[in-house]
């Protein structure tokens, strides 16, 4: 399977089984801190809005963008079928994110910046931070985020669906 023309066109059948008419564009995007290895690639499937009415697409979010999170997450699980295992313990994953109406990029960035204050809180408080109510995507995606703080650490905790993100300083 190729992975642009192909990846775009699993998609817009599957809208189209559901019932909606419409195109998907897929980019490719810079590479993501989650990426496994250099072979990795991160996709775009951007979901084309025009045509749809203002109904369909919040339908096709979804309360919270539950419905966009599941089809990434088909996305994922699908479109990675085909690629081989490099090796036993590593094996070829692309990304892909389904946006939809500038929804998950304007998602990605209220959570950069719920990700900088509660580095802040935190650093400022001494004291943990729980980032309550969110999904496992966006919980994965802070984890990523905050990598990158050496004082900070990030852990979630409790069961579905009253799993919440802790933000604490290291050794604290």
């Amino acid at each position: 399977m190729e992975d642009t023309s192909a990846s775009a066109n699993w998609l817009q059948e599957l809208l189209s089984l559901m019932g909606y008419t419409t195109s998907v564009d897929i980019r490719l995007a810079e590479a993501s801190p989650e990426q496994v290895n250099a072979s990795s690639k991160n996709y775009w499937l951007d979901i084309n809005a025009d045509g749809l009415q203002e109904q369909q697409i919040q339908r096709l979010i979804g309360k919270d963008g539950i419905v966009l999170d599941s089809l990434q997450y088909l996305a994922s699980i699908l479109l990675n079928l085909h690629l081989p295992v490099e090796t036993p313990d590593q094996k070829n994953h692309n990304f892909y994110t389904v946006e939809l109406n500038g929804y998950r990029s304007k998602r990605l960035a209220d959570l950069q910046s719920l990700a900088e204050q509660a580095v802040q809180q935190v650093r400022e408080t001494q004291t943990e931070f729980a980032i309550k109510q969110l999904s496992s995507a966006d919980r994965r995606y802070i984890h990523q985020l905050l990598e990158d703080f050496p004082d900070i650490e990030t852990h979630s905790q409790g069961r579905e669906p009253n799993r919440h993100l802790i933000v604490k300083l290291v050794n604290s």
